[in-house]
């Protein structure tokens, strides 16, 4: 989409180039399958470019650093109030979910922000560590995510497949969300 402010295409070469550098510099794939990261939405400035910067270099370096390890990986967002990052971070965000990166958002306070192309999965009010749990279980049932062949311009059949390999997770965090029983 020409003009969108979270396409793929606005991400700086220099960081991207990183990316595929760690990447191909990575050794094979453990046994091990799920892996994730959690990263921590920056307080938010108007117009702060380094702080843009940093939010999606660290995305972007966070998801390079555990393709050295693990199969399969997810990311663990610690949003605002309403789950969302600066625009810089939003951007490394979707464009990790397009490339087979399930990304999961905690919305501390609050409900997750919109996700018109369903490409989010919404972990509600879990802890870090039990959203972690839920995801990283969830990687290794289910393994890699497929990715769209251009972040730029993804197909409606590629963000089907997404949403579709999405849906067993959804369904977990559904359930890790959900009323709890007593023991008692």
């Amino acid at each position: 989409m020409q003009g969108d402010p979270l396409s793929a295409s606005r991400l700086s070469r220099p960081l991207l180039g990183l990316v595929t550098l760690f990447t191909l510099a990575a050794p094979a794939a453990r046994a091990e399958i799920g892996g994730v990261a959690v990263v921590r939405a920056a307080p938010w400035s108007p117009g702060d470019e380094v702080r843009e910067g940093a939010g999606e270099f660290e995305v972007l370096f966070r998801v390079a650093s555990l393709q050295r390890e693990h199969r399969a990986i997810g990311v663990l967002g610690v949003g605002n109030r309403h789950g969302s990052f600066p625009a810089g971070a939003e951007r490394a965000l979707r464009f990790m979910a397009q490339r087979g990166v399930p990304v999961a958002r905690i919305a501390p306070g609050g409900e997750s922000g919109l996700d018109p192309e369903g490409l989010f999965l919404d972990a509600g009010h879990l802890s870090e560590s039990e959203a972690s749990a839920v995801l990283g279980r969830c990687l290794d049932q289910f393994g890699p995510a497929p990715a769209v062949a251009n972040p730029d311009h993804p197909t409606k059949d590629e963000l089907a497949s997404i949403r579709t390999y999405l849906r067993p997770f959804r369904e977990a965090f559904a359930a890790a969300t959900g009323p709890r029983l007593s023991s008692n």
